[in-house]
């Protein structure tokens, strides 16, 4: 029974330094100091830093360019020391024009599942006579009330159907296009989730990157995206906010 009993000690020591090396590698290297991002805002024993990921360079980062549709921005927190943070990517959000609508990030299955559907291809089959069958699919939006700030936040929602033409002849199916196949969704899933700003509780500097769909964010008067982080609730009830002014051109 002990010698069991000090297996399963063994194991679990092992099980969690496995979780933490798989957790250091979660989100980007942050880079030296906050000065080195776009833009920084000091927070409550921390410090904010993002900066926009030029379209070119976002190209190069994943197996599937997603620049057609989403936004990718490196975000990056400095704790002072001995101060901890605790993030969560859904704690970030960004200004919908002058109306003060904010929009949430789009989590890897979301970015990965909506560029597959935009990629693939339009297969038509025959019913008989001149009637063809084909998939649709579609991305809308959709808007609410953040149960913390009490303002109107948007996302996006995705669907699927079947459409029916009629007359001509039935043409051939698309070639199939980069990103379309599950395996391609998969792996562009996988690369996103990867390098996403992590959650969790940190002592040291942490970075990673968050996706915004373009439909949904609009840049301000300055040409700059407002990046907010919501922040905790403080004791008087009113939420920490840090926002960010980010240049449409970032470093």
């Amino acid at each position: 029974m002990q010698a069991f009993s000090r297996l399963g000690v063994v194991l679990t020591l092992v099980a969690l330094c496995f979780y933490g090396q798989e957790s250091a590698h979660k989100g980007v290297h942050p880079r030296a100091t906050a000065d080195d991002y776009a833009v920084k805002s000091q927070g409550k024993g921390v410090a904010y830093a993002a900066s926009l990921v030029p379209a070119e360079q976002a190209k190069q980062l994943f197996a599937v360019d997603i620049t057609g549709k989403f936004l990718v921005f490196e975000v990056a927190c400095f704790p002072q020391d001995g101060q901890w943070v605790e993030l969560d990517s859904d704690d970030f959000v960004i200004r919908r024009g002058d109306k003060g609508d904010l929009t949430h990030g789009s989590d890897a299955l979301a970015v990965a599942g909506s560029i597959q559907r935009d990629n693939a291809p339009r297969r038509p089959e025959s019913l008989g006579g001149d009637t063809q069958v084909h998939t649709e699919a579609h991305v809308g939006y959709e808007s609410g009330t953040d149960p913390v700030t009490g303002r109107r936040v948007n996302g996006t929602y995705t669907g699927a159907g079947v459409g029916v033409e009629h007359g001509g002849p039935a043409r051939p199916p698309d070639d199939p296009r980069p990103g379309a196949s599950s395996e391609d969704r998969r792996t562009l899933e996988s690369q996103l989730r990867e390098r996403q700003l992590p959650s969790g509780k940190y002592d040291h500097a942490v970075a990673g990157y968050l996706y915004f769909p373009k439909g949904l964010v609009k840049k301000d008067g300055s040409g700059n995206y407002l990046l907010e982080h919501l922040g905790d609730t403080n004791s008087t009830g009113v939420s920490e906010k840090v926002l960010l002014a980010i240049p449409a051109k970032s470093r």
